[in-house]
């Protein structure tokens, strides 16, 4: 037990250090872009190690060839991509600034294959899910492939159904997205 409370300090510590480095911007060796704003300084070795898109990125021969000093993620606005960053380097993130950001960083998970967001969001997510975003998270389930997402938006769906399918918010939706509109029906229309 005791041995198990030293390796949980040790992993604390490290991560604060990874914290600091991202926060004071010490040691960083590369930009990361977002699509509205100025870079956002962060280090290629934490980037390769939490996702392997990154790293592939990084180490590819064009990149050998010439050192890569900046990547650009431009369907991050300059928020969420100091929000994803936070949350790479430090593993956590306060409660608000994941409901402000939960969209993007559950598309991000999947994009830049993050197997730890993914399992962060899928956690969480679900928690969030209401009236008014119902079918964002079904969205999201959609483009992640995430059953888990997709069952807690049809769920909500299905037991608000007469607010939610007479609600100008529906119509738009069933407009952009037909082909979830399959999954809205079936799952309204099965016994509970």
């Amino acid at each position: 037990m005791e041995e198990m409370k030293q390796r949980e300090e040790q992993w604390i510590n490290r991560l604060g250090g990874l914290a600091a480095a991202f926060t004071e911007e010490s040691h960083s060796d590369i930009q990361v872009k977002p699509g509205d704003a100025p870079s956002i300084p962060a280090h290629k070795f934490l980037l390769a190690a939490k996702s392997q898109v990154f790293k592939h990125m990084l180490s590819s021969d064009t990149c050998k060839a010439s050192q890569i000093d900046s990547v650009c993620l431009p369907e991050f606005n300059h928020e969420e991509l100091k929000t994803f960053l936070e949350l790479l380097y430090c593993g956590n993130l306060a409660k608000e600034k994941f409901e402000m950001h939960y969209y993007s960083l559950a598309l991000a998970s999947h994009k830049y294959a993050i197997p730890y967001l993914e399992k962060f969001c899928e956690e969480r997510i679900p928690n969030l899910i209401d009236l008014s975003n119902a079918f964002k998270v079904l969205e999201i389930s959609e483009i992640c492939s995430n059953e888990t997402l997709r069952v807690a938006a049809l769920e909500l769906i299905r037991k608000h159904k007469k607010e939610i399918l007479w609600s100008p918010t529906f119509e738009a939706f069933a407009i952009q997205n037909p082909h979830l509109m399959l999954h809205i029906t079936r799952y309204c229309c099965t016994p509970v």
